[in-house]
């Protein structure tokens, strides 16, 4: 089984003092609890909404609140004193997930959250204020501040209640747009910026690890602990917001008690911090049935693993024909037309291709409804407009394939592909992803049942 790979092992070396090592937690946080003493733990594998006009409150935010909850339940205990929750997201507008970060700040962990789009709504801004107040400036990097910090650990001087929650709304006193946009420019990787809670909230100059002119994309929650459970990661299509949650149909897939990918990725989080370059060798990780690969790549199509993994599908097995159920967002560009073209080659070779799509360039829109009309595909369009003011108001947001039949040597493989990647040129190459690839026939069924329903939704 392969580990971490060595370009990151390398990276990381040379990242000083990138040690890894936890942030001490201060005299003053709360005493770690038994290993015990939370029963809540996050129930595994795939969690699926339902957006609006079909879904009720509840259904559109199955995913957001599964997050928050696990969120909820971070804490210092005795076999894990330095707690810590990993966020990395493209949008972020929901008062709860603020809300539940803080608290969990405020109980003693270290909560460190990457955003892409600049400082603007409320509850980013006041989770900036929160975890960015004691964050200070290292300019000559000698690992020893340059001034005191403006406020304590996790903003300390508010009024909370001792499980970290506010006590009253306007408790919290908000930076400026301009000094919010400001701070989540200053954390660094090294520790000494983040302050004396470890926390912070940072939005890279463009893609964390890729081109200045591109995004993080990447969406991934990851946490040393929650509940009962250890080294849990939570990848999703869905960012922490309200449209992931309305507009979209989104998927979330649990990893529980995984402490190679856990570790992974907080190596990963912290190389996105530092804003270290991506190289051309592909940071991945295989972890039992699950393997995690992060983006961007610096090459094209030579090195496109989804196309790899593609060209080891065959269209015969054990199982009858290979079957793939596709739910994708974006298709597009150079990259969206070799996908498409390999996938249209399986269908000939006589797999089962069924296709759901959020958005597609016009020619390729075009190539996919004439092979559905020479009987090649199954394709459908998830793209409604429900209020009939013209514009799109519900889509597909996965990034999905579910297969089943010959992959490799198994000739009888079930399995899914997920996560944040787009079928598009800068998701391999320019912007901050992740996948996961995960070996598992219950999965597989979950997600071709889901792809069902998402289909009894679309049009032709």
């Amino acid at each position: 089984m392969r580990r971490v790979a060595a370009p990151l092992a390398i990276l990381l070396a040379i990242l000083l003092p990138l040690t890894l090592r936890p942030t001490a937690a201060p005299a003053s946080a709360p005493a770690p609890a038994p290993a015990s003493a939370d029963r809540y733990e996050p129930g595994g594998g795939p969690t699926f909404n339902v957006p609006n006009p079909w879904g009720n409150a509840a259904e559109n935010t199955r995913i957001v609140r599964k997050v928050e909850e696990a969120f909820r339940h971070v804490r210092r205990t005795a076999d894990d004193p330095h707690p810590v929750i990993l966020v990395t997201g493209y949008l972020f507008d929901r008062k709860l997930s603020a809300d539940a970060l803080i608290a969990a700040c405020r109980r003693g962990v270290s909560v460190r959250v990457i955003i892409d789009r600049d400082v603007v709504a409320r509850p980013l801004r006041e989770l900036v204020t929160i975890l960015n107040a004691d964050n200070v400036r290292d300019r000559d990097r000698n690992d020893v501040a340059d001034n005191d910090a403006r406020a304590g650990r996790c903003n300390r001087a508010l009024p909370f209640d001792e499980d970290g929650l506010r006590r009253g709304e306007g408790a919290i006193p908000l930076m400026s747009v301009e000094e919010a946009r400001r701070s989540v420019s200053e954390p660094t990787g090294r520790e000494v910026t983040w302050g004396s809670d470890g926390s912070y909230v940072l939005r890279c100059s463009g893609s964390c690890r890729g081109a200045r002119d591109a995004n993080v994309h990447s969406k991934f929650y990851a946490m040393s602990n929650t509940g009962s459970a250890r080294n849990v990661v939570m990848v999703s299509s869905s960012n922490l917001n309200g449209g992931g949650a309305k507009l979209g149909w989104n998927d979330l897939v649990v990893m529980k008690n995984r402490p190679a990918t856990f570790g992974f990725l907080r190596d990963v989080h912290r190389l996105m911090t530092a804003q270290r370059p991506a190289g051309r060798e592909l940071l991945e990780l295989v972890d039992g049935p699950y393997t995690t690969r992060v983006f961007p790549i610096d090459g094209a199509k030579a090195n496109d693993p989804l196309l790899r993994d593609l060209r080891r599908i065959r269209c015969t097995s054990d199982l009858g024909r290979t079957t793939l159920h596709i739910q994708q967002f974006w298709w597009n560009g150079h990259r969206g037309n070799y996908l498409w073209d390999k996938i249209r080659r399986l269908a000939r070779d006589g797999c089962e291709v069924h296709i759901i799509i959020g958005a597609v360039d016009r020619r390729l829109g075009r190539k996919m409804r004439d092979a559905r009309r020479a009987g090649l595909v199954d394709f459908w369009d998830s793209r409604i407009d429900t209020d009939d003011d013209g514009y799109v108001n519900t889509r597909t947001h996965m990034k999905s394939i579910a297969v089943r039949g010959t992959y490799g040597d198994d000739r009888r493989y079930a399995g899914v592909w997920t996560g944040t990647a787009n079928w598009s040129n800068g998701s391999l190459t320019r912007g901050d992803e992740n996948t996961v690839n995960i070996e598992s026939r219950s999965l597989w069924r979950r997600y071709v049942d889901y792809w069902q329903v998402v289909r009894n939704h679309s049009h032709r």
